[in-house]
């Protein structure tokens, strides 16, 4: 599948079948999310693939985001690096964890998985439930299942009027 193709055609799916996401498709998707690009190639991700029926339902209590079931859920989370609390660490450990997630959905995308991300959950719960330690905080969650259906793509605004050139204001076109 083509870049431009897959980018412009994934969708999030929130409708799953019963079928499991297999194991090497699962580990296709972790390889796809650690070679996201991140800051100071920190490398701070760790990834937590919830499988077991038990865990989801469990996960499906604090995480309003979650509507059908997922085969899989992948926790997102990131491993601090420093003491610092600073916000630019924060921000970053944020986008670091957009970027692999989008990496895995696009990747799910071409594998045929459907995915949907989530970042709608009760931290201190997801904390307990999955036993984090305290320097590995979760960020974010990626469904993952094969769809049971295909929506319609969403509305865009066109380039000319989300972009501008030197400065806000000054025309695209």
């Amino acid at each position: 599948m083509e870049l431009f193709e897959a980018i412009h055609a994934r969708r999030s799916i929130r409708r799953f079948t019963d079928e499991p996401v297999e194991r090497d498709v699962l580990e296709r998707l972790l390889d796809a999310a650690r070679w996201a690009p991140n800051g100071g190639n920190r490398n701070a991700w760790r990834f937590i693939v919830v499988t077991s029926e038990t865990q989801k339902e469990l996960l499906l209590s604090f995480a309003p985001g979650i509507g059908d079931m997922p085969a899989a859920v992948v926790v997102i989370c990131m491993e601090a690096k420093t003491a610092s609390p600073r916000e630019a660490v924060r921000m970053l450990d944020m986008a670091d964890a957009a970027i692999a997630a989008q990496n895995m959905c696009l990747a799910a995308h071409a594998l045929g998985v459907g995915s949907y991300i989530v970042a709608s959950f009760a931290g201190a719960a997801l904390r307990t439930l999955l036993e984090l330690p305290a320097h590995i905080s979760p960020h974010l969650l990626v469904c993952l299942g094969y769809g049971d259906e295909s929506p319609e793509p969403p509305p865009r605004r066109p380039v000319e009027e989300i972009a501008f050139v030197d400065q806000y204001g000054e025309e695209w076109a």
